[in-house]
């Protein structure tokens, strides 16, 4: 395991960006227990609805939030009040903004220091995602913008799907990069490809030619238009099959990270029937097995802590570049972006041409 600073990507262990933390239909009245991004954290549903997440540990005498199941507190009434959570340990009551707001034993002025970190939230597409920025500051992006979630026409996910646990996050990144792989590991053949780095969006745009079609989902060839908004939510829409793509990567400690996956497709008919669930399930499965298999080689590996970039490699030294923003000060972001801006190629696979970029 390495270190972000052992990958010599900023001053940051953590990057600024949304990360998904848990599958909305998992959040309910009882808190959750989750550690992420080197926190241990709470993740409850507010009796106004709302996902509330906050830092785990009491300021009282340093209780988790999230333990003592037993204790009279948990098991009473007053446990989960409207958007609150108490102690179990000496029941104060803490509200989804994370300040103290009631200690039943004390009539005093409560002090200023009771207080735990609230998380800003989002839940979209049926996900939970956190804010983390390590200089404290509100996102300075969106959550991309995913419309086939509201077209009835297509099949969606109900969440997140696990797929494994994994070393620095910045190996699976790589793989935004890396044309060289896609023959040898998963044996398909890139027939046009490029990368785009923009922002805080980073684009990967590639057609490649099937000779396995065993599974019926694909023709002779497919197109994909895929990128990472952000460093922890990345999409790739499957321009031919109609099928769009979410891959989260949250980091757990500074080195470790969790890996999900899950797929939306059309319906070929446009009524989302059993049949058109049967062809969402198995094209998620398809896209899971496929990261599992690089998932097999990104265990074993040494971190890549350099790499001898060869020309057909892919732009493997610019996407780190524009990595790196999210892990250096967000001042600093575009002076990083800069050098790296706009379209990049790998030798011997020519650009996506115009004409793809129309269709897709």
């Amino acid at each position: 395991m390495a270190t972000s600073a052992e990958y010599k990507l900023g001053e940051y262990a953590f990057p600024r960006g949304w990360f998904a933390v848990a599958n909305s239909r998992e959040v309910g009245r009882k808190p959750l227990s989750l550690r992420y991004l080197g926190q241990d954290l709470v993740l409850y549903r507010g009796a106004s609805g709302r996902a509330v997440l906050l830092d785990a540990y009491c300021p009282h005498m340093g209780t988790h939030l999230g333990s003592g199941e037993n204790s009279a507190t948990s098991l009473s009434d007053s446990h989960m009040e409207g958007d609150n959570i108490r102690c179990p340990f000496h029941a104060w009551r803490f509200g989804a903004d994370g300040v103290c707001n009631h200690i039943p034993y004390y009539d005093g002025a409560i002090p200023p220091g009771a207080r735990v970190r609230s998380w800003t939230v989002e839940e979209r597409y049926g996900v939970v995602f956190a804010w983390h920025d390590p200089e404290g500051g509100a996102p300075d992006f969106a959550l991309p913008a995913f419309p086939e979630w509201d077209d009835p026409a297509w099949a969606r996910w109900d969440g997140l799907e696990y797929l494994t646990d994994l070393k620095h996050p910045i190996e699976i990144f790589d793989n935004m990069s890396d044309v060289a792989h896609l023959g040898h590991l998963h044996g398909g053949h890139a027939i046009s490809y490029e990368n785009e780095y923009d922002g805080h969006l980073m684009h990967q745009r590639q057609r490649s030619r099937v000779d396995d079609q065993s599974s019926g989902l694909f023709g002779d060839s497919y197109a994909t238009i895929s990128g990472y908004v952000g460093p922890g939510i990345a999409f790739g829409r499957f321009i031919e099959m109609n099928a769009l793509q979410l891959i989260c990567v949250t980091p757990i400690e500074d080195g470790t990270c969790r890996l999900w996956q899950t797929t939306m497709i059309r319906s070929p008919s446009g009524t989302v029937d059993a049949a058109a669930r049967v062809m969402r399930d198995k094209a998620s499965t398809l896209f899971g097995d496929g990261l599992l298999r690089d998932g097999e080689v990104w265990q074993a590996k040494r971190p890549a802590l350099s790499i001898i970039q060869l020309p057909s490699d892919g732009p493997f030294r610019q996407s780190r570049t524009w990595y790196s923003q999210f892990y250096n000060p967000r001042a600093r972001a575009d002076e990083i972006v800069a050098p790296v801006a706009g379209r990049h190629y790998a030798k011997g696979w020519p650009p996506f041409t115009p004409a793809e970029m129309a269709e897709a």
